[in-house]
This record gives C-alpha cells, sequence and structure tokens, in this order.
C-alpha cells in the first residue's frame, strides 16, 4: 500500500476541512495508507474522519508549550527542551508570520516515515506548507492551496523557496490559480486545478436527516452558512434585510456559524430592529437541513478559495445569490444558475427581491442544477495513480 500524508491545522468546521473529509473518504482505503497531521485536536469534524485514516497531533497531548518543555526534562531529553524553549521565544518575538511557521516547524522533530506522497493542505501561508518540506521526507511533495492568494501578498514572498521545492501545486480554482501563477510566474509549469470535492450523496442524506427550522413561520427563509468572520460578508446583511423589512416583506434571515465577528452583528441586529427577522443559529456539524428547507441560500463573502458553502447548496438546488469573489463563476452562470452580485447592499438587495417577485426565475435555477453533475472523483483517482 502507498503511504500519503496531509498536514492540515485543525478540524474545525470550515471548508478546507470540509473539503478535506471529502477527499479522504474518497480515497480508496484498499490502496492507500493515510495519515494525516494536524496541529492541534478537539476541532468539531474529528468524528467526520474515516476510522481506517490515522490523525496525529503534531504538538502531540501537551496543553501548552511551558507544559512540553517540562515532559522532556522529566524525560531527560534537555537539548530538545531547549530547543523546543528557544524556537518558542524567537517565535513569540517576530511579527512575520512566515517566521513563527518557520519556528514551530523547528520546535517539532523531523517525521521519520517516508511517504510516497505528502500534502500540505490549506491557506498558501501557513504551517503546513513549512513543515511539509522541512521536516516530512516523501517522494511527491503537494501543495493544496485554499484560499485567495492576493490576499496574502505580503505573508507570501518568503515562501517562494518553499514553492519553488515542491513536485505540484494545486489551486481549488481557475481564478485562484490565475492569481497565485500571477504572483509567480515561474510556477506555472507544476500548478493546476483541483477543485475541492463533495459527495453529493452524502450531503443528500444529511440533509434529510434532522429536523432543521423547527418553528411555525411562514415566510420567506434565506440561509447563509459561513464562520461570523469579516471575510464572509455577514455585515452586509443587516442593512439588507431592513431594506426588505420596510419594503413589507415577510422574511427570516438564518446566519449558521460561529465567529469574532458575533458581537458586532448583535449589536446591528438590535440597532435595526431585526431580532424577530436575523437569527443567528451558531455553529451547525449538520447544517444541511436548514439550507435544504431554505428558499433563498445568499453566500454575501468578500472572498474565498472555491466556497464548498455555495457548492452544497448547489448540490441541494437552491436558489442561490452569491457575491463575486474567486471561484464564484465557476460554480453560477449569472442568470441561468444563479446570481452574482458585487460586494454591495443595494445589488444584493435589488437580487434578493428579484428572486421574490419572480417565482418563476428561482424554479428555473434549481432546475439547472439539478441537471449539474457537481463532482469527479476520477481526478483524485488519476492524481494517486500518478504518485
Amino acid at each position: 500500500m502507498k503511504k500519503v500524508v496531509i498536514v492540515t491545522r485543525r478540524m474545525v468546521v470550515g471548508g478546507i476541512e470540509k473539503a478535506l473529509i471529502s477527499m479522504l473518504k474518497s480515497i480508496p482505503k484498499d490502496k492507500y495508507q493515510i495519515t494525516v497531521l494536524v496541529m492541534g485536536v478537539g476541532g468539531e469534524l474529528e468524528d467526520e474522519v474515516p476510522d481506517y485514516v490515522k490523525v496525529d497531533c503534531l504538538y502531540g497531548n501537551e496543553n501548552s508549550t511551558l507544559e512540553k518543555i517540562w515532559n522532556h526534562i522529566k524525560k531527560g531529553k534537555l537539548i530538545s527542551a531547549i530547543k523546543i524553549a528557544w524556537f518558542s521565544l524567537l517565535s513569540k518575538a517576530t511579527k512575520s508570520v512566515f517566521k513563527q511557521e518557520w519556528y514551530h516547524s523547528k520546535m517539532i522533530p523531523k517525521i521519520k516515515t517516508e511517504y510516497d506522497l505528502a500534502i500540505a493542505y490549506h491557506v498558501p501561508a501557513s504551517f503546513p506548507v513549512v513543515f511539509v518540506m522541512n521536516n516530512i521526507k516523501a517522494k511527491t511533495k503537494i501543495a493544496w492551496i485554499h484560499s485567495d492568494v492576493s490576499h496574502y501578498k505580503e505573508q507570501l514572498k518568503p515562501y517562494e523557496e518553499f514553492y519553488e521545492k515542491y513536485d505540484k501545486i494545486f489551486c481549488v480554482s481557475k481564478e485562484g490559480m490565475a492569481k497565485f501563477i500571477n504572483l509567480f510566474p515561474q510556477f506555472q509549469g507544476k500548478t493546476s486545478i483541483f477543485y475541492n470535492l463533495i459527495d453529493k450523496q452524502i450531503v443528500e442524506e444529511l440533509a434529510s436527516r434532522e429536523i432543521g427550522f423547527n418553528d411555525q413561520f411562514d415566510g420567506l427563509r434565506i440561509v447563509t452558512v459561513g464562520r461570523l468572520t469579516r471575510e464572509k460578508g455577514h455585515d452586509l446583511i443587516p442593512e439588507v434585510l431592513s431594506r426588505l423589512m420596510r419594503d413589507g416583506k415577510k422574511i427570516r434571515w438564518y446566519l449558521i456559524g460561529e465567529g469574532d465577528c458575533r458581537a458586532d452583528l448583535e449589536a446591528l441586529i438590535m440597532k435595526l430592529s431585526l431580532k424577530e427577522s436575523l437569527i443567528l443559529l451558531g455553529q451547525k456539524i449538520n447544517p444541511y437541513p436548514y439550507i435544504k428547507q431554505c428558499d433563498i441560500y445568499v453566500q454575501p463573502s468578500r472572498h474565498e478559495g472555491y466556497c464548498i458553502t455555495l457548492t452544497e447548496a448547489r448540490v441541494l438546488n437552491k436558489p442561490i445569490i452569491t457575491t463575486d469573489f474567486v471561484g464564484a463563476r465557476e460554480q453560477i452562470v449569472n442568470g441561468e444558475n444563479g446570481l452574482i452580485v458585487k460586494f454591495d447592499e443595494n445589488e444584493m438587495y435589488l437580487a434578493i427581491t428579484t428572486l421574490i417577485n419572480n417565482r418563476k426565475l428561482s424554479i428555473s435555477f434549481a432546475d439547472k442544477l439539478k441537471k449539474t453533475n457537481i463532482n469527479d472523483t476520477n481526478h483524485l483517482e488519476r492524481l494517486l495513480e500518478s504518485v
């Protein structure tokens, strides 16, 4: 059996992690021995990892660096303890993301196992990119880039030497790849697209497994799924919803996810008197019943790599409105199977109004999505066989 190792951050609820889970489930377990190395344990999606995949924490079971140092001292590993302490201090002293990740990689011993394939699976300027190159021995190394690289321009320059050494670089959208090549044209020959995988059957099964909405609301439901962070664009929603309510529309807009912007959203909800109409449902391991039962799915992100929640809404054949982030046009054809708008309050308001007033258009979008082939796992199988 060929040995494959994938390095990521943590198995939290997020698009990158969901895409990884789908990929793991698509790898033939009788042909490949798979290991996932994470920076920290306790992610909500850990239980979703297939039981034939080995998951190890790079930082061990210690709760802090101090505990790790003390454990090394107790075991008589004084040099290792000093090394960890030294690189920990250096990482805290620098403001450079690259140096922080580089110092962290030096705190962890090199992996003894030799793999057939090693994959760094996260955003372009991240610990996995450094760790796979510094600490892992493998016949083939792949950097799997999520997110829009244009938002990492300042951070990415020091990573150039690492990307130089990777055998392949995958971006998760055409536009994402174009931006990466624009930044690093010398890597064009080894850079290609690999779309995030979604298991359509699993999404459909999960959508029918739980109740979803359990209130008696009989108006129009809008759903948005994503972390409550600035890049996801939730701050656009309160003003848009307030305008729709002033028009006399009977609407509830549900946000699924948690994040740093929750308090700001709650303040806007109170300010605009939207407590009964803009509902923060919090984090849901299974958001699919809510997506399935909504009338319109809205993705208001400022930027994405290849938006996995947009794919999930497509799987469930929902009328979709999305902002024009990287990868959106590779999923939605504007006016044919959804609507694409600028990140703008008025454009979002007009798009939602259009779908509310034109029921035939919503039905047409849903019908087009039903005829779309969402995934092709053959691409993954060809990749693995080439290693």
